[in-house]
């Protein structure tokens, strides 16, 4: 069954967050620091599955948890917003 770009987006935001091992407060802190100008309750809410993330915040959020991860040896597991879309059936 294939989901909307916005489930994807979640589901792998949630992924990377348990990858990396880090906590909320640790991605917002990442996505500070790369530029993106998200509040910690955005992050939170949208790590809970509450809201899905814009495809601006799952850009910054994904390059945040990619960055930890190229530094830590792995690939960009994280895929971009344009990327889910590329995925979706047409």
């Amino acid at each position: 069954m294939d989901l909307p770009v916005s489930v994807e987006s979640t589901a792998s935001l949630r992924s990377g967050l348990r990858r990396t091992g880090w906590t909320t407060n640790q991605l917002w802190i990442a996505a500070i620091g790369i530029g993106g100008q998200l509040l910690h309750e955005d992050i939170e809410d949208i790590a809970a599955g509450a809201r899905p993330a814009t495809p601006a915040e799952h850009d910054v959020l994904a390059a945040a948890l990619n960055d930890y991860s190229v530094d830590h040896g792995q690939d960009h597991p994280i895929a971009s917003w344009r990327q889910l879309e590329d995925d979706q059936p047409r």
